[in-house]
């Protein structure tokens, strides 16, 4: 079964997420180097992410200022392709156009548009 995020990501194929389920220590060492940047740093206990519709997220360092995710809440959309103001400009920037998950996201959009 797919568990499409707010932005269209798989969350059942996120590498963040299937560590979490499986609580892997090493994966998350590797994720937490590979995210982490000069203005964000990242360790094994800030890898944790049960999916977008998950409310320990908030909490979530990795997940949780995601505006994507915010802005989708707040709107109360099952996801972006649900929302009546897709493609937005933090789609634009964050979800590029061509890539799976923006897509995935049309398809839900095309859908919804039909039914």
């Amino acid at each position: 079964m797919e568990y499409i995020s707010y932005c269209g990501l798989l969350c059942n194929e996120c590498p963040i997420y299937i560590a979490t389920a499986q609580n892997d220590n090493l994966t998350k060492a590797k994720l937490a180097k590979e995210y982490s940047s000069e203005s964000s740093q990242f360790s094994i206990q800030d890898i944790n992410c049960y999916g977008c519709f998950s409310e320990t997220n908030k909490l979530s360092k990795i997940c949780g200022n995601c505006e994507i995710r915010n802005c989708a809440e707040v709107k109360g959309v099952k996801n972006c392709g649900y929302c009546k103001e897709y493609p937005c400009s933090n789609i634009e920037a964050h979800v590029h156009s061509g890539s799976e998950n923006r897509k995935r996201l049309d398809r839900i959009r095309l859908g919804f548009l039909n039914t």
